[in-house]
């Protein structure tokens, strides 16, 4: 059974300069210790991280990649941060303003973005699959922070 699996999420966003220096300032803020903490209290998270995809004229963005690889399913991984990392959620919520190719029906309050509207995004924007992902290792991060965790208590 695989317990690694990715998120690539490619989300094309406006061309507007509010959307391109939102879109610069969530890449260049993304790494930072409110995150990080965020990141580190889910134990699912192995790698995180933001990338903006250039126009094909290199002038602007023409969308943004969340990368992720993470432990369990998809399902238990976004409701993880549906449910309980309001900093994450928040991060989404962003992206889902800055999305491009928005349904007109698509609600832009927060309060009424549900799980289901939630999941379905980040889903449907999903351009990887488990069987996409190499990996080198099967342990979980939880099994991997404890095992060093002991070896530097060891070491101590």
């Amino acid at each position: 059974m695989q317990t690694v699996n990715p998120l690539t999420m490619y989300v094309p966003i406006y061309q507007t300069p509010e959307a391109q220096a939102a879109a610069k300032y969530a890449q260049a803020n993304f790494n930072n210790p409110v995150t990080k903490a965020s990141l580190d209290n889910m134990a699912i998270v192995h790698y995180a991280r933001i990338a903006l995809v250039p126009n094909s004229d290199n002038k602007g963005i023409a969308g943004i990649l969340v990368i992720t690889e993470f432990d369990g399913d998809m399902n238990t991984y976004l409701k993880a941060f549906f449910d309980n990392s309001d900093t994450i959620k928040a991060a989404f919520l962003v992206l889902i303003n800055l999305w491009a190719n928005k349904p007109a029906d698509f609600p832009t309050d927060p309060n009424k973005i549900d799980f289901g509207l939630f999941s379905n995004f980040i889903n449907d924007r999903n351009i990887s699959q488990s069987s996409d992902l190499y990996y080198a290792y099967s342990q979980s991060v939880e099994q991997i922070v404890a095992t060093f965790s002991q070896a530097e208590e060891a070491a101590e």
